[in-house]
């Protein structure tokens, strides 16, 4: 298992805060708070690399933004400097972890993604008889953030890097604890436990959660029970194989490991086995051994997107053709 030592002399650099910076305004430059920001970088990377240098920075916390796309979700915001820091320590975190990913795992990783992660589902589809596929539940606010520094602390031998990466994961616990989050997110009164969880929205809460959290599952799936197909995006876990039976034993096997060794639950812990020969619903698409499909939901986000920048152009007087050239392609897509 690899290990890492003097993280945190390289996140006070100042190459590596204008990188982290780059990288979380590219796209965004527009927005009123990344565009202040921006006019004023040299002062606030300055006053960061200070901060982070003496001990002095903590994070000014996460706003909720409760949104339905399609499902009701609680999206948390950091301001501009905060996320700065998330996306250095991202960073440096990438090259400890890379090369104990396993392949299966496809979130958040250069050049995967989730159109990568539909093609290797057909191809498993055609190679195999039965698939299964397990949702962990409620899993961003399920995770267990003592486990998980325990596990951070087996990979980073750097006291004040993790000291940092303290701050950040206390910031963001318990954000869906309030009585409105919780009923906007239809999470049950005993679950998830209070006081834990990863904010969803943040670059350090996808990055932990999609490969620190559950790095050892995936290995787990493939050299302990050796399943012969198997994929995961994030938290859907996706299992291969040619018996029922073997799915039915691995099903039953995960769930007492995600308790025993994270604490977390299966969302459907009795999900059904499918037939590879007919549909699966994976990631936004419906797919076959021989078609793929956008599902409806996806299809419904896009046309939304669409419809709110017709109606951003419209408010321009040079964009009038461009906003009834928006108008038509969202009809198309959900009339």
């Amino acid at each position: 298992m690899r290990t890492a030592r003097g993280l945190f002399p390289r996140l006070c650099e100042p190459g590596l805060l204008s990188q982290a910076l780059s990288a979380t305004t590219r796209g965004k430059r527009r927005r009123p708070d990344v565009a202040w920001f921006l006019f004023r970088a040299e002062a606030e990377l300055l006053g960061l690399r200070r901060e982070l240098a003496d001990g002095s920075w903590r994070p000014e916390g996460f706003d909720l933004l409760l949104i339905r796309d399609p499902k009701p979700r609680a999206i948390a915001r950091a301001p501009v400097a905060d996320r700065v820091v998330h996306t250095a320590l991202v960073s440096l975190m990438e090259p400890v972890f890379a090369p104990s990913l396993m392949p299966a795992d496809m979130a958040c990783r250069p050049g995967l993604g989730p159109q990568r992660a539909v093609l290797a589902l057909q191809a498993a589809m055609r190679r195999h008889r039965f698939a299964l596929h397990l949702d962990i539940r409620a899993f961003f606010a399920s995770v267990d953030l003592d486990i998980l520094r325990g596990l951070l602390a087996r990979r980073i031998r750097d006291d004040a890097f993790l000291v940092v990466l303290d701050h950040v994961l206390d910031a963001g616990a318990g954000l869906v604890d309030r009585p409105a989050v919780r009923e906007w997110l239809g999470l049950d009164p005993g679950w998830p436990p209070r006081g834990g969880g990863l904010p969803v929205g943040a670059s350090t809460s996808q990055f932990l959660a999609a490969h620190a959290y559950l790095l050892e599952l995936d290995h787990h799936i493939k050299r302990q029970l050796r399943v012969p197909g198997y994929l995961r995006y994030v938290d859907d876990l996706f299992l291969f194989g040619d018996r029922r039976a073997d799915l039915r034993r691995w099903r039953s096997e995960l769930q007492g490991w995600l308790w025993g060794e994270r604490r977390l639950r299966l969302k459907h812990p009795r999900a059904r086995i499918l037939s590879c020969g007919g549909t699966l619903d994976a990631l936004g698409h419906r797919l076959t051994r021989h078609d793929l499909r956008t599902g409806r939901n996806a299809t419904r986000r896009l046309a939304l997107r669409v419809r709110a920048s017709a109606t951003s152009c419209a408010g321009r007087t040079s964009g009038a053709a461009e906003a009834r050239s928006l108008s038509t392609a969202a009809s198309l897509l959900v009339p």
